[in-house]
């Protein structure tokens, strides 16, 4: 499955790896507009971006849920775009817990909850 919805065009590929468990894999291209501008030289992944990733990734096997808060995003390295980062994201109850990394090394942890559409 894959998703496009967010402001950038980078596809995200989501697999669904246990019931409450989905894994989503994103290559974001340098020479996508969101790194023009962002520290010249050094172009770094606005934090932003990581953060719809893992929303992205919830909504595609999720559809029916509505985000009703950002309970916390940490950024524990920056990205610099050049490789695939690799999102697992759990689900407890109306939370879900977005371990973003990079060749296996943290990058970032989003927590998130969902509320079901009505």
């Amino acid at each position: 499955m894959t998703t496009r919805d967010c402001a950038t065009a980078v596809p995200v590929d989501v697999e669904r790896v246990a019931p409450d468990t989905i894994v989503a894999r994103i290559r974001p291209d340098l020479g996508d507009p969101v790194f023009a501008g962002h520290y010249p030289g050094f172009p770094l992944l606005p934090g932003v971006h990581i953060f719809e990733f893992v929303h992205r990734a919830v909504r595609a096997v999720a559809p029916e849920l509505v985000l009703t808060e950002i309970v916390s995003c940490r950024f524990l390295l920056p990205f610099r775009g050049d490789d695939e980062l690799v999102i697992t994201i759990h689900r407890d109850g109306e939370l879900w817990r977005g371990e973003v990394a990079v060749a296996a090394v943290p990058v970032a942890e989003v927590l998130l909850r969902y509320a079901s559409e009505e």
